[in-house]
């Protein structure tokens, strides 16, 4: 499969989402937002449940990994919340914006926009 044909795709979808999430938003009853609350509650039982779970939320957000253990456990809880609820349940990869959205939101409380700009600059590109 061609690389540059799908990252060109993917581009291009990753420009547009917002302008598709407005739109469509008021034609799926709020659904969209729903995720985005059920994720935000989901990140939160993470930490929580988690040992550390605030130096966890903070090292996510710095650095976000999907495999990471405390993402896995807040995709798992938001799962849980909407089969609870009665909204359909997405699949991990469906649920990933969500949580770090939810992540982002989550942590900007503890992380001031000071240490986010100290620590990009230390951080070694890759």
């Amino acid at each position: 499969m061609d690389t540059t044909a799908t990252n060109t795709k993917t581009g291009w979808l990753v420009k547009l989402a917002p302008f598709f999430s407005t739109v469509l938003e008021p034609f799926l009853g709020g659904t969209l937002h729903r995720y985005g609350q059920v994720a935000q509650t989901a990140v939160r039982s993470a930490v929580t449940k988690t040992d550390d779970g605030l130096d966890h939320l903070v090292a996510v957000y710095r650095r976000y990994d999907a495999a990471h253990p405390l993402v896995q456990t807040a995709i798992s809880e938001a799962q849980n919340l909407l089969r609870l609820s009665g909204l359909k349940a997405p699949s991990a990869e469906e649920l990933g914006s969500h949580i770090r959205a939810a992540i982002h939101d989550v942590a900007s409380a503890f992380v001031t926009l000071d240490e986010t700009k100290t620590d990009a600059a230390q951080t070694p590109q890759v």
